[in-house]
């Protein structure tokens, strides 16, 4: 049986706070290639031969020649070559229907793209897609996304067209249908959702009323559906993208809900602080027991801010004037209202909803306590130049014999940064696992990620680097809760 979680004055689990930030381009993992040991030896940093990571390794494209003039420094134009550092990073530099094809990168890694002229990246109507580096450490295709191949900037509300929201929020889908709905006979009109991959289950459509209500939890791209009937008796449909990002640094773990009782916990380390872990909580290590509304709410959860900074600089607690940017108010099963009540907005770090085992995975209401929830941690103005670590402890389950994949997405502000688990390990590439046999305990050092300063192109870029514990053959770094309870693991890589 699962451990009873609780707090002595709210019976709760915790909902997070994203800044509504829109769709943002950036969140390149760029910096300076070397550093990190890259001679397949199995580096002795700690227990089990953990990999020590004093610098970073293989970063993204790195620099250009010396010899190389850069025609669009900013991704301003179409240029004469692909570009593969900084915020030419993620581009269709040379406009010729590839992007990056030339870059070298580290798997698992992720960043924006967007084809054709780079320079209506931003332009209204335009979004950017996501891009994948694989195993061969080259970037897959532009996945998703509205693009200048497709004239996006001379897209209209007159058709269906993209609408976006930040995750919790409850979405009206009508308004991404334009005039398309406004002949459609009373009654007739359904929408239907798919969400990005890996997020499972999918959260359902509220067919009362209204019928267009939907609740997305987790960042990325949703394909809407929408069908209605006219007077002719025909049947139409159209689909549109539904993009769902925040801001700041958010971090998505899930894994199979359906098994059976399985608990895993997402934990996020103190900024630069090589303390160790706590996987029932400390001041160092934010989860589920000291970083919900519960605890915040009771002043005994992490502070790793100033309460009377000012965003975007790191700040504890932040109530936006706006209520809806404040979207911990609208986290599902009951979470949104606690943090409304405590009058403070929203806290940074913060655990959303601490999903244990035992829920149902045909349940597709978030609301419904028994929903499958993903584990969400949030920064939402995160500190520049300081390393965070991610980690994920697979607290037990009952009577699982199988074995449990966890994944973990993460998102800088708004932009997917990487997406490891099934990608990002081993050689050949296959999914970090917690077999049944001992998994129980089991303490997996995910990644470092940081945010630098913005570069001469105002990209506010994150860097992510998986850690490993033997890194010719990207061995996942997967230890014991019994070792990070007495260390930190490898030192952070250098600055980037």
């Amino acid at each position: 049986m699962g451990r009873l979680r609780f707090s002595s004055s709210l019976l709760i689990i915790a909902g997070a706070a994203v800044s509504s930030a829109g769709i943002a381009v950036g969140c390149s993992a760029t910096g300076n290639p070397g550093g990190l040991n890259s001679s397949g030896g199995d580096d002795t940093g700690g227990v089990g031969g953990l990999t020590g990571a004093g610098g970073l390794l293989n970063f993204d494209g790195g620099q250009e020649p010396n010899d190389v003039v850069t025609v669009n420094p900013c991704g301003s134009a179409c240029g004469e070559q692909e570009l593969c550092a900084g915020a030419n990073l993620g581009l269709d530099d040379d406009c010729d229907g590839e992007i990056d094809e030339d870059c070298s990168c580290l798997p698992g890694r992720a960043h924006s793209c967007f084809r054709g002229d780079p320079s209506f990246r931003n332009a209204e109507g335009c979004f950017p897609g996501s891009q994948l580096c694989g195993e061969t450490g080259t970037w897959g295709p532009c996945l998703g996304g509205v693009h200048a191949d497709e004239s996006c900037y001379g897209s209209s509300d007159v058709a269906c067209h993209p609408i976006q929201t930040s995750p919790f929020a409850d979405v009206d889908l009508k308004p991404g249908t334009g005039i398309f709905s406004a002949d459609a006979v009373a009654g007739s009109e359904v929408w239907t959702v798919e969400c990005p991959e890996g997020i499972d289950p999918c959260p359902g459509v509220d067919g009362s009323d209204p019928a267009d209500d939907f609740k997305p939890l987790q960042s990325g791209e949703y394909t809407v559906t929408y069908t209605k009937r006219v007077a002719s008796g025909e049947t139409q449909s159209c689909q549109y993208p539904l993009f769902v990002s925040a801001g700041g640094l958010r971090v998505e773990l899930e894994w199979e809900h359906d098994v059976g009782g399985v608990d895993l916990d997402l934990h996020l380390h103190r900024p630069n602080s090589t303390q160790p872990w706590a996987t029932w909580g400390s001041s160092e290590d934010c989860g589920w027991n000291n970083c919900t509304i519960a605890h915040f709410a009771e002043s005994s959860g992490v502070s790793w801010f100033r309460n009377s900074a000012r965003p975007p600089d790191p700040v504890n607690w932040f109530l936006d004037p706006l209520e809806s940017n404040n979207s911990c108010f609208y986290a599902p099963q009951g979470v949104g209202d606690a943090w409304r009540k405590h009058e403070l907005g929203c806290h940074s770090p913060r655990l959303d909803l601490d999903s244990r085992g035992g829920c149902d995975p045909t349940v597709d209401s978030p609301d419904d306590p028994g929903f499958c929830a993903p584990e969400n941690i949030n920064v939402d103005f995160p500190p520049k130049d300081q390393w965070m670590r991610i980690g994920v402890h697979y607290y037990g389950a009952d009577g699982i014999a199988g074995d449990i994949h966890p994944r973990i997405k993460i998102f800088c502000n708004g932009t997917l940064g990487a997406d490891l688990g099934p990608t990002g390990f081993y050689g050949p590439e296959r999914p970090v696992t917690f077999a049944p046999a001992g998994a129980r305990d089991t303490f997996w050092l995910v990644a470092d990620v940081i945010f630098p300063e913005p570069d001469e192109c105002g990209q506010a870029n994150c860097v992510v680097q998986p850690l490993y514990q033997n890194t010719s053959s990207k061995t996942p770094l997967l230890t014991t809760d019994e070792y990070v309870e007495t260390s930190f693991g490898p030192a952070y890589p250098t600055l980037p």
